[in-house]
């Protein structure tokens, strides 16, 4: 497994977690204990190209998409549930990024109901 970005080890220190059940299908961040056991009994998901590099599954959109952040800390999100050879789409290129773009969500779901496309 590849070293895990440092944002995430400090977004886990700072934050732990995120839950929007109630916006959209959700949005969910999971805590760091869910995505270490998710690796432990799923393994990591490969990212990439080369399908070289090993991503961690750390949440889902609450319709079946899962994120991945890889270990130069891009953000993907699978275009179908299937976690077995997923088929990846960068969302953002770290995972500050990523939070400014779920944080868009949230702004826009309080202003007009619309969840946005994360």
């Amino acid at each position: 497994m590849s070293p895990v970005p440092a944002d995430l080890v400090t977004f886990y220190d700072s934050i732990g977690d995120v839950t929007w059940a109630d916006v959209g299908n959700g949005y969910f961040l999971d805590p760091a204990s869910d995505v270490l056991l998710r690796l432990q009994e799923y393994g990591a998901v490969d990212v990439g190209a080369d399908r070289e590099a090993h991503g961690l599954v750390i949440g889902s959109n609450g319709g079946g998409l899962c994120y991945v952040v890889g270990p130069d800390g891009q953000v993907h999100r699978t275009r179908t549930a299937s976690l077995d050879e997923p088929e990846l789409d960068k969302v953002a290129d770290d995972l500050r990024r990523f939070l400014e773009l779920l944080e868009r969500s949230l702004t826009r779901f309080v202003a007009d109901g619309e969840p946005g496309s994360l």
